[in-house]
């Protein structure tokens, strides 16, 4: 698994472990947020959750997630559910 730091209100997550659920800190600089896009893409074997949100990332395909966020400090919370291998790419941007 591999993390890349955020750039202001965006960052990126690389997810390749799926033996386990993972959760990610992320903090922005944001004052008065109230939406939290997640942008995914790469491919699953089988069904993810992200943020209690299932979903099955297939190739070629960008899944865009909105949910209410009113945090600049929040977590980014990654469940295999039935994937048991994969690499995906999560970009988190709270507006």
């Amino acid at each position: 698994m591999f993390i890349s730091c955020n750039s202001d209100n965006r960052g990126l997550f690389v997810i390749t472990d799926f033996s386990k659920d993972s959760t990610f800190q992320v903090k922005t600089k944001s004052s008065s947020p109230t939406t939290l896009w997640l942008y995914v893409k790469g491919t699953t074997n089988d069904t993810i959750m992200l943020n209690h949100v299932k979903t099955k990332v297939n190739p070629g395909k960008v899944d865009s997630l909105q949910m209410d966020n009113y945090y600049p400090e929040f977590s980014i919370q990654f469940k295999p559910l039935k994937a048991t291998q994969g690499k995906i790419e999560v970009e988190y941007y709270v507006p």
